[in-house]
């Protein structure tokens, strides 16, 4: 009877008030230093490896030693702690030490159990072994770090049980920005087919409040709009020629990349171009143009509200908003630019800028800006620092390939989703799918019940990885772990324990799903009293169901 009292008071509080902070949340002062949960100080004195740091050239062949670990997809630069215990993989850290053809870098590969066999990936990342230390028990504790994607040409296993593959390192692209000569540096008047006119607030999905300006500017597009004239037959057939032509990507980049001036362009994409000046092609059908409407100007936010239909959360997480439908005639009035939640000032001063350039070429800016990566890195860092103040983000957005794995690498997704992201070619295509998984996350939810456990805006930096970083348990099982400073409808179990903590100054101790009982993570209680935040939660992101659908 005392133990069934027991579990109803223990759900009674982690239920109900979810705290994980001790009233420091995210903006409370931390006093915990980030870098110390970086260096895995929890695996002893570790000896730093000398190497190179050498990258190879895309398109080479390499030979390396493998690890096939299930539950983890590697992205470059990101950090991969490991207790080697397993002879095979032991025998493959020490060849990797001698390997002359890529010196203390072993090749790691996504694996999963599913429908009774087993799924291995055929592209994974180089890993580059920083630190090193034999234990007396035999086993290894290794630090990683992620270097470059690779394909695999060819598996087999050695005498001693080490697994090897012949692999093919995969060349990064350089990242596209918009033509110099698209655009010239001003336009006299502001028109609506070159793009440089706000689009109407029922075009937004979150509505925002407009000046006088702006709002007799878009009553005069309106006025345009009604009195368009229908297309004759003619036109219809360029619309749907211009339909297939926006449809195929490769063409589209081609004509984009090629720019203005080029003698080569035929004569059928000459007639679109000046169908293009002539007439509006924001209509149905054309998939492209529809996606960078929704994307165009100054005035819409980059986080959009997600309508779920649950308004349980919005008793429990007061002063967040749930969402607000598309078309609602409610007007949100936005955050502060570049604060939390709200639109950073590089992204909106970059989009007025636009707007009064006088356009140079066939294509109006925002279709350019859909093929900018330096442009999709600005807006996909501003909406990740919607979820929690990353400090990286600002320096990373300069190198948008960089990026691109990062946000991939702190985003709750589920394996399926992580390794489809480290598959796609082109940081373009990588940011654009980014993006549209950070528009659809808000929820994070328990992967068997779908129990709601947290939102995004409770994520909590205790790394300098970012919110979520791979961590190494004294079974050498690694866990990727987001960490929150509040959730709700958790159990602890057992007695907290500051042995092989990840975060040096906490105790840590089991925490189940109180809806399924799963395994979820864990809670982290600071020692000292003085130690800020008291206490937050750490997340097994292999429990956490998919956004993404």
């Amino acid at each position: 009877m005392l133990a069934i009292l027991h579990l109803i008071l223990l759900v009674v509080c982690f239920s109900l008030g979810g705290r994980g902070d001790g009233g420091g949340g995210p903006m409370g002062r931390s006093t915990f230093d980030t870098n110390l949960a970086s260096m895995h100080t929890y695996l002893g004195e570790v000896e730093d490896v000398h190497s190179s740091r050498s990258f190879a050239d895309g398109g080479a062949y390499l030979t390396l030693p493998m690890f096939y670990l299930e539950g983890i997809v590697l992205f470059p630069e990101d950090t991969l702690p490991l207790r080697v215990l397993q002879p095979r993989f032991k025998a493959a850290v020490d060849k990797a030490m001698r390997n002359d053809e890529a010196l203390n870098t072993i090749g790691v590969i996504h694996v999963r159990a599913r429908d009774g066999h087993v799924h291995v990936a055929s592209i994974g990342t180089t890993a580059e072994i920083r630190q090193l230390r034999h234990l007396t028990d035999g086993s290894i504790n290794v630090v990683t770090k992620g270097r470059q994607r690779f394909r695999i040409c060819r598996a087999w296993t050695e005498a001693d049980g080490a697994l090897f593959a012949r692999v093919q390192i995969i060349e990064e692209e350089t990242p596209s920005h918009i033509p110099k000569d698209a655009f010239s540096h001003l336009a006299t008047v502001p028109t609506f087919h070159s793009g440089k006119v706000p689009r109407a607030v029922a075009t937004s999905p979150l509505p925002c409040e407009h000046s006088d300006d702006e709002a007799g500017l878009q009553a005069d597009i309106d006025d345009f709009e009604d009195s368009e004239s229908d297309s004759g037959p003619e036109e219809d057939r360029l619309l749907r020629r211009l339909t297939q032509f926006a449809g195929e990507s490769d063409e589209l980049l081609r004509v984009l990349e090629r720019g203005v001036g080029d003698d080569e362009i035929s004569e059928e994409e000459e007639r679109l171009t000046c169908w293009w000046r002539r007439n509006r092609v924001g209509q149905s059908g054309v998939e492209i143009f529809a996606f960078a409407e929704r994307n165009d100007g100054v005035e819409e936010p980059l986080g959009r509200g997600i309508q779920t239909g649950d308004s349980s959360l919005s008793s429990e997480y007061p002063g967040e908003s749930s969402g607000v439908p598309i078309g609602s005639p409610t007007h949100v009035k936005r955050p502060p630019e570049g604060g939390r939640g709200g639109c950073c000032k590089a992204w909106s001063t970059d989009a007025g800028k636009w707007r009064y350039k006088a356009q140079c070429s066939a294509w109006p800016h925002w279709v350019y800006r859909q093929f900018d990566a330096y442009d999709l890195a600005r807006r996909a860092a501003d909406m990740l620092r919607q979820m929690a103040e990353l400090p990286r983000l600002e320096a990373m957005v300069r190198t948008p390939s960089l990026l691109s794995y990062y946000i991939a690498s702190n985003m709750p997704l589920q394996d399926a989703t992580r390794q489809e992201l480290l598959e796609v070619d082109g940081t373009v295509y990588r940011l654009r799918r980014e993006i549209e998984l950070l528009e659809s996350m808000d929820q994070l939810r328990c992967k068997r019940c779908l129990d709601i456990k947290a939102r995004r805006s409770d994520m909590l930096v205790m790394s300098a990885d970012g919110p979520i970083s791979a961590y190494v348990n004294a079974h050498g099982y690694v866990h990727e772990t987001l960490t929150l400073h509040r959730a709700s409808r958790l159990v602890l179990a057992g007695q907290p324990q500051t042995a092989n903590s990840w975060f040096p100054g906490y105790a840590w101790v089991l925490a189940e799903c109180s809806a399924c009982t799963e395994h979820m993570g864990w809670r982290f209680t600071a020692v000292a009293k003085e130690t800020r935040p008291k206490a937050f939660w750490g997340i097994r992101r292999s429990q956490l169901a998919d956004n993404s659908s």
